[in-house]
């Protein structure tokens, strides 16, 4: 968790080129719940997004959704898009309305020549969205729920002003790949313990400070 370069939220990467996507492409709106790229279907093509929220899922093979990433304002989603004529490796959904700039490769060979800048900084990018879903498969590794879910919520404060996590336990569970009950058991210890406060489809955290301290070496339990 000491690594600030992993961003479970993603926003205003690429804000410097808001501007330049403008001036060439026409802003398109979404109603919460549009689909851009399903998990096994083929792929649709890159959008930037201007405003709203964009989750990203696995799916299982039980036909389970897993929440493994956000996107939020000044961003590029459907990245598995970039390889047309393949299926999506993930599922993408809009969670508010949203307003985006469709592209394609062919598009983006135009922008790189008049913006440079913009293929260095793309694939930094493309790097920080490999690092969390390197991170995401490294998180599955750790057994135990308790750390899972603690790691997930330090994750998701860590790019907010709030320390509120806005999550029913249902998607939590979705995120860290377990199960409802699972997270609803470790929720409560951890209320008792005074480490999170719950409310209506949400998570506050009081103290980051204090809920990382739980889970070091030595505090950690299964």
């Amino acid at each position: 968790m000491s690594d600030n370069s992993i961003h479970f939220i993603l926003k205003d990467q690429l804000k410097k080129y808001r501007s330049l996507f403008l001036k060439h492409f026409r802003p398109e709106y979404f109603p919460a719940g549009s689909m851009f790229n399903m998990n096994g279907y083929p792929a649709s093509h890159p959008y930037f997004l201007l405003s709203g929220t964009v989750y990203v899922y696995t799916t299982g093979i039980s036909g389970s959704e897993r929440l493994i990433g956000t996107h939020e304002q000044n961003t590029i989603f459907n990245l598995d898009s970039f390889r047309q004529g393949t299926e999506a490796a993930v599922t993408t959904r809009a969670q508010t309305d949203v307003s985006v700039l469709p592209f394609t490769m062919r598009d983006l060979d135009s922008l790189f020549l008049e913006k440079p800048d913009l293929c260095r900084d793309l694939l930094l990018y493309t790097a920080d969205v490999l690092r969390l879903m390197c991170y995401d498969a490294t998180e599955q590794s750790i057994h135990s729920v308790r750390i899972r879910l603690i790691n997930f919520f330090l994750l998701y404060i860590k790019d907010r002003d709030t320390p509120v996590v806005p999550l029913s336990q249902e998607r939590l569970a979705a995120a860290i790949n377990a199960s409802r009950v699972q997270v609803a058991r470790v929720c409560s210890d951890l209320k008792k313990e005074g480490l999170i406060q719950s409310g209506r489809r949400q998570i506050i955290i009081p103290s980051r400070e204090a809920i990382a301290q739980s889970i070091r070496p030595g505090r950690v339990r299964s």
